[in-house]
């Protein structure tokens, strides 16, 4: 076929960075980019903040989210879901959220409706308080719940940070118990751990802590803009929060900008970041000292009793005290929490943040019924501890769900295959079969490049002795002429797995 005439007409150029003029005696090829697009196609790039996942990013998800699943229900917690469309007066009601968060809501456009009614989900809390409240008659409390699904940010994109990723969410819902406090600290970790995440820490605080210490300071009226400033401690360092509690420009100052609102002074806010700097470590320790400092404050002893309490109900329900510690800085930016507080971060990978959050809140539910249902959950970011995973190697090597490819082989029946494979399927044992009868070779260099363990291999001789030879990919060793009635022991044996009984 010729390549196409461009004429007198505008052209892209190869790299379609820009347009040239042709001459229309030339004969060009139809122009392209890197990645075969002409100028009548679509670009298929995603948009900002999204991705795409392939196979070798969502066999290790799968696997992740299959272990959440079971930890959580293994906990007696139940599955339920919500729209990821919400009205927007559900998201953005008092108490939902800071402005921060408000200001992050993807508002969809709803045609044929009103402008600004729809939004998407910001999280999973705000959507389960409005279930809740509308089941809680046939639910009953109290009420365990977990949800896994995708929430939305319109924020700017990082490391880690997307605009749409995953949530797996827990939470309690209808009792004040400090066990259920304690609980949902023991659930982060067993989630983590059963998932195989490499060494982690559970932070906990309670907010009436830092409530009773902003009172004995005489900043009990600015707590919400306090905490939130707080919350940033570990991301923008000492100095920022100091200069956006205390309005002082220190850092850079710019004269082109209008001072900062002062927060507090500059002698309450160094006294604050003393405070929560020394209140980081082992439980008894940091409560201990805690406690003489804060003397008699209602409110912090309040939350201090709560810690304490939920501390060793925890050292008891065996999650190692290496794995856990009291952090009285630990503020959480969202305005809904009301006592404990959590934060779960990868030793030597703070940088990326938290990857399982979550707290005490007893009000939320107040937005949508007038009957008082408490609550308290966390939630772990998948897609953050993902990414985290992959930087820090430990992912490993993706793999196919099925370990066994089974192979088609010219001159054999294609019933073959595929009765060996329901078979293996039926003992429990992942199967794929090969659709084409290519040579060997080739199929066994698919199954290496998918992540199979072994090929199975029926050619004319071995069907017509009813045997398969069973070829090991990562080391090219054979088992040559097994019988087909040890099809599913012999496999079993090699994958070193226990097959189910047949029915």
């Amino acid at each position: 076929m010729l390549p196409k005439s461009c004429g007198t007409s505008w052209a892209r150029t190869t790299s379609c960075s820009g347009f040239v003029k042709f001459d229309a005696a030339i004969i060009l090829p139809e122009c392209t980019n890197s990645e075969g697009i002409t100028p009548d196609m679509i670009d298929p790039r995603v948009a900002g903040g999204l991705r795409d996942l392939p196979p070798s990013a969502s066999i290790p998800r799968e696997r992740m989210l299959d272990c959440f699943r079971k930890s959580f229900a293994s906990f007696g917690f139940l599955p339920i879901e919500t729209p990821h469309i919400e009205r927007m007066e559900v998201l953005t009601g008092k108490g939902a959220g800071s402005e921060e968060v408000l200001r992050q809501i993807f508002e969809v456009n709803n045609k044929g409706g009103k402008l600004g009614e729809l939004a998407l989900r910001f999280d999973l809390t705000v959507p389960l308080a409005r279930f809740i409240a509308k089941h809680v008659h046939e639910l009953g409390i109290p009420f365990k719940r977990y949800a896994i699904g995708s929430v939305f940010r319109g924020e700017s994109p990082g490391k880690g940070r997307f605009r749409e990723f995953t949530q797996c969410d827990f939470d309690t819902v209808g009792t004040e118990s400090v066990v259920a406090d304690a609980e949902t600290a023991a659930v982060i970790y067993d989630a983590l751990a059963s998932a195989g995440v490499p060494k982690f820490t559970i932070s906990l605080n309670n907010r009436k802590v830092l409530d009773g210490f902003l009172d004995m300071i005489g900043a009990s009226d600015r707590v919400g803009g306090v905490l939130r400033a707080l919350d940033k401690l570990a991301k923008i360092g000492r100095a920022r929060v100091l200069e956006e509690l205390s309005g002082a420009e220190t850092i850079d100052p710019d004269p082109d900008k209008p001072p900062r609102v002062a927060l507090l002074s500059v002698t309450q806010a160094e006294r604050l970041l003393a405070f929560v700097e020394g209140g980081r470590g082992d439980g008894d320790e940091v409560l201990s000292r805690a406690a003489s400092e804060l003397g008699t404050n209602p409110r912090a002893a309040e939350g201090l009793a709560n810690l304490r309490e939920v501390w060793r109900i925890l050292m008891s329900a065996g999650v190692p005290r290496a794995s856990a510690r009291i952090d009285l800085g630990l503020a959480r930016g969202l305005d809904y929490y009301t006592g404990v507080v959590y934060e779960t971060t990868v030793d030597g990978w703070e940088r990326f943040g938290s990857i399982a959050s979550g707290g005490r809140y007893d009000d939320l539910a107040s937005l949508f019924t007038e009957r008082r249902l408490p609550g308290v959950g966390a939630s772990i970011g998948l897609d953050r501890l993902l990414a985290l995973l992959e930087e820090s190697g430990g992912l490993g090597r993706s793999s196919s769900p099925a370990p066994v490819l089974v192979t088609q082989s010219a001159g054999v029946d294609a019933a073959v295959s595929m009765a060996i494979a329901v078979r293996l399927r039926r003992a429990g044992i992942g199967a794929e079969v090969f659709p084409d009868p290519i040579a060997t070779g080739k199929q066994m260099a698919y199954g290496s490049s998918r992540g199979h363990r072994f090929g199975l291999i029926v050619g004319p001789d071995e069907a017509e002795a009813q045997t398969f030879r069973l070829r090991d990919l990562a080391t090219r060793k054979e088992l040559k002429a097994i019988a087909w009635v040890n099809l599913e022991s012999s496999v079993a044996e090699a994958l070193q797995f226990q097959p189910t009984s047949p029915s």
